[in-house]
Parts: structure tokens; sequence; C-alpha cells
């Protein structure tokens, strides 16, 4: 086999190195669940279940309460969406997609909003929080057995671009993440089934989001 001359040895070396290295470790950014928060409004949640209930696909949990929230879950095999009612001493959260990102790449993040063992918020209302793959009740271990495929998460082109560079990496976006050019904000996102139908935001109001009731 023919050697390369040293002149184009040096061109391929220079390549390489002026390549991207997101370009050639790109992943999939993996989330394991979406959050929608509604401020101190428990009641909410018991209008939510039989709504989900109702298609008779997945698995819809009601959990018992505790000192910052009550939750209701509708599980899936590949992300959860849950809607929790948080309490007058947490006022702050916002719709959130939950993404599992190595605690390697955490501290890209200097300041941010609150960290703990496992979670980490970039900032409020920035859409997004990170998970640690090392979180006991990540999607992928309490759902491993689950069935149901048929939920596909509405983002913003704002929240999009965000993911797609979460922690400082460069990330493809999964196959059932789509982009919707209505929306506008990072926190502005919404769950439909496998007929185009809403599982959330439920009973609130958004002018975009009706069209898929």
């Amino acid at each position: 086999m023919r050697s390369l001359s040293p002149q184009l040895l040096t061109l391929v070396l220079l390549f390489a190195a002026l390549w991207p290295r997101s370009a050639l470790s790109e992943q999939v950014l993996s989330i394991d669940h979406v959050m929608f928060p509604v401020y101190n409004n428990t009641a909410l949640l018991t209008q939510i279940e039989p709504l989900w209930q109702a298609w008779e696909q997945g698995r819809v949990e009601r959990r018992e309460p505790n000192n910052l929230f009550s939750g209701i879950y509708y599980h899936s095999r590949d992300w959860y969406v849950e809607y929790l009612s948080n309490v007058p001493s947490q006022p702050y959260w916002s719709n959130a997609v939950y993404v599992v990102v190595p605690k390697q790449y955490w501290d890209f993040y200097a300041t941010p909003a609150w960290r703990s063992e496992h979670f980490l918020i970039p900032e409020f209302g920035s859409g997004f929080q990170l998970v640690s793959p090392d979180y006991p009740y990540l999607n992928s271990r309490i759902n491993s057995e689950e069935t149901y495929r048929g939920f596909t998460l509405l983002i913003s082109p704002a929240l999009a671009k965000a993911l797609k560079n979460v922690a400082g990496q460069r990330w493809q976006l999964p196959a059932n993440v789509q982009v919707d050019q209505r929306l506008k904000h990072r926190h502005d996102m919404g769950v439909i089934n496998e007929h185009k139908k809403l599982i959330a935001p439920l009973l609130q109001a958004n002018p975009i989001l009706r069209d898929y009731l």
C-alpha cells in the first residue's frame, strides 16, 4: 500500500485537528421526563387524571404529595410526563424538559440557579434541566418494561437551539421531539400522543396548542 506523502499527511492531520470535535462525537440527547407545573392547584390534577386514563394506553400514576408538590405521572417507554402542583413557597417553577447528561459536563454552568446531587437547573425559565445518569429513578430504570411509546414532544426553536448545545456539547434531538415554529419561548412546549392529540399541558390557555385538542 502506497504511503501518504508528507504534504498530504500534514493536510490530513490539520483537517482532523480543525474538524469540530462535537461533529465526531455528537450523541442523541436522552430525555428522562417533561414537567408541567401549576401553582398551588392540586384540584387541577384530579381533572387531569381521568383525561389521561381515558386514552387507555400507557400507565397513569398518582402519588402521595410531599412538602413541595403533588404529582400525577403518565408513563411511557421513552420518557414520562409529570403534572405537578407546587406549594406557595415554591412559586417559580416553569415547564421543563429533563435531559440525562453525564456529570463531567455539569461544570459548564459556573453559576447555575440550583444544583444538587442528581439535578441541575441552569437558570429559572431555561426550559430544561439536567439529570444525572446515576439518578436511581431515571425513566430508563423505572419504565424499562413499559411498552407504550406514543409520546411526541413539541418544543420551540429557541428550546431546540438550547438543547442541541446543552452543557457546551453538541447533541441530536431524539426522533420523538418536534420543533413547532409557532412556539416562541424556551419554556413553551407540549406533549401529544400518537393520535396527535394533546396530553399536556391541559386545561390551560395556549392558542397554539389548542390545535391539538
